[in-house]
């Protein structure tokens, strides 16, 4: 031992088991019928009330003297339509303030169905950056992914719900009703509203513009998706960085010296009595810490990435707990995201440095087996959908067609065997895009004039960097002014296969602009989201173009939506 080991009073100790409870189709369904259930509507206490199984995410309606305060509102306006009416039968009053746990559309893209005239909406300051972040740049790959994830046309009985709550209806989501906040604030806030008093804390975790919700008076806590029956989703498989473990915990340490006596979620169960209330939330936030003290303690023994996520566990005590169940996060998703997230792709291992392409490993690694026809026979026989799985990767890396069915059939069986509905609906889904050819997604979000009015001309304009098409705007450099009656000016510059974006002034050396189109943010929104065609912006004097045939040719080079406004322009 040596004298640091000494110093520190570290040995050689017995490493603690560990181990995963690997749940089953069978618990998925019990899960889905004690946890999500029928819709209802419940009293949690005197004058709060949760609508469940309406929606993914649960709605809470608190009931004061001068109206009500809605929490959370559901993820479209069909599914909060429902929630609502019946929320409206043992609740009153005009709707006084719509507050969001955070900016996931499960929880705002039915607010239009709870905005009244005069109806505050709050969320934490974050609010904003982290709706349009998640809804913007990255939003056709999300969109596909998630429709895979939330199981697009797959039915009930494949997949019974989605863990947190009833299964998604993500074409009914593309009426978005979502609504931007009227009130933001930083660390704590205070509502009274006809006599309840309300306490909003920012509480980073799922997201980091998560908020709780805490009601003094009534010792009831909504902790957002801070805390719900399931491991929790620390990486989502539809696309996001990884959740700020550290950051998690101390929002649940934070509920914790609440000591609250009910626990009221945004998915799942009412949780009631104090002592369970401190049991939960100590057993989810020791299952957080157990997985994010065991990547680093991988990473420092260097233990290479895959073999950290096949080794890493629960020990019993928590691995057995059902608040802790791999419904919806899962274990080892998790470690992979916390390692890379921290340490990037390289698990220090020097042979990854310098990998063989796919196409080559994937070949040389067939010729290895005894060919095509053998390894084809192998994935045809096994009865492990996984290994066949694996093969069936060699074999389209290696340029063999025709594996759709075969792809399809071991992405079915493989469901089969899978309790998390994230990754069922997943494999369901590409299942069926698989037997189709094709990648089937939901459609594009209808958005009403006047969320689009809000959205602010940074974010709209931002999305475009990665919507430029490289490949015909390799050789070109010239600029396009943007010349905004309401709003600093902005400067688009294609520059041999990149946009830069410059607001106000720009930068030296910027090309004098080859057009100069003179219109509101408004106009600017409208054309690109199709609501007004460029004729009817010029005839209406809403839009004034100097230089109209290069303008076209400029806006050409984009997806998504600007190569439309450039085929219209005359």
């Amino acid at each position: 031992m040596t004298w640091l080991a000494l110093l520190i009073g570290c040995g050689d100790p017995t490493p603690v088991a560990t181990t995963r409870h690997v749940a089953t189709p069978a618990d998925l369904e019990a899960h889905c019928a004690e946890q999500v259930g029928d819709p209802r509507v419940e009293e949690v206490t005197d004058g709060v009330f949760v609508a469940r199984g309406y929606d993914l995410a649960n709605t809470v309606v608190v009931q004061t003297d001068d109206g009500r305060v809605v929490i959370d509102a559901g993820m479209s306006p069909t599914r909060a339509h429902g929630a609502r009416l019946a929320l409206d039968e043992v609740t009153s009053g005009p709707v006084r303030a719509l507050i969001y746990t955070h900016s996931h559309v499960d929880h705002v893209g039915g607010a239009a169905i709870w905005v009244e005239s005069g109806t505050q909406i709050w969320a934490t300051e974050a609010f904003e950056d982290h709706f349009f972040k998640q809804y913007g740049v990255f939003l056709p790959a999300e969109t596909t992914r998630a429709a895979r994830q939330f199981g697009l046309d797959v039915p009930d009985s494949e997949l019974p719900c989605s863990a947190l709550g009833r299964n998604v209806d993500l074409r009914a989501a593309l009426q978005n009703g979502a609504r931007l906040p009227t009130h933001t604030f930083t660390g704590q806030t205070r509502l009274t509203v006809g006599g309840v008093t309300l306490d909003l804390v920012e509480a980073h975790g799922e997201t980091d513009d998560q908020l709780f919700v805490y009601l003094p008076d009534q010792e009831v806590l909504l902790p957002g998706d801070n805390v719900y029956t399931s491991f929790p989703n620390l990486y989502t498989i539809r696309g996001t960085r990884p959740r700020p473990t550290r950051d998690w915990i101390a929002s649940l340490d934070a509920m914790r010296a609440l000591d609250p006596a009910v626990l009221v979620p945004s998915h799942t169960n009412v949780v009631a009595g104090r002592d369970a209330v401190r049991a939960r939330l100590r057993t989810y936030r020791d299952g957080i810490q157990w997985v994010a003290d065991s990547v680093v303690r991988a990473a420092n023994a260097g233990t290479p990435l895959e073999e950290a996520v096949a080794a890493i566990g629960l020990p019993d005590h928590l691995a057995s707990a059902p608040e802790l169940a791999e419904l919806y996060g899962q274990l080892d998703w998790s470690v992979r995201a916390l390692y890379t997230n921290e340490l990037g792709w390289f698990d220090g291992r020097a042979s990854q440095l310098y990998p063989l392409p796919p196409g080559d490993r994937a070949t040389r690694l067939i010729a290895s087996m005894g060919g095509v026809a053998a390894v084809r026979s192998q994935a045809q026989a096994s009865d492990d959908p996984r290994w066949a799985l694996e093969l069936l990767e060699l074999l389209e890396a290696a340029g063999t067609e025709e594996l759709d069915l075969a792809f399809a059939q071991a992405y079915e069986a493989l469901a089969e065997q899978t309790a998390n509905t994230n990754g069922r609906g997943y494999l369901l889904v590409a299942a069926a895009q698989r037997r189709a050819g094709e990648v089937v997604a939901p459609g594009q979000a209808a958005l009403s004039p006047a969320f689009v009015a809000s959205i602010p001309i940074e974010h709209v304009l931002g999305n475009l960097v990665a919507r430029l098409r490289p490949e015909e705007a390799i050789g070109v450099h010239e600029t396009v002014l943007l010349a905004f009656t309401d709003h600093p000016h902005a400067w688009l510059t294609v520059r041999h296969g990149l946009l830069e974006i410059v607001w106000g002034t720009p930068l030296p050396g910027t090309p004098e602009p080859v057009a100069t189109a003179t219109l509101s943010t408004g106009t600017w929104k409208s054309l690109a989201l199709g609501h007004e065609t460029p004729a009817e912006a010029l005839a209406n004097d809403h839009l004034e173009v100097d230089g109209l045939l290069a303008l076209r040719g400029f806006l050409a080079r984009f997806d998504q939506g600007l190569i439309q406004v450039a085929e219209r322009l005359p």
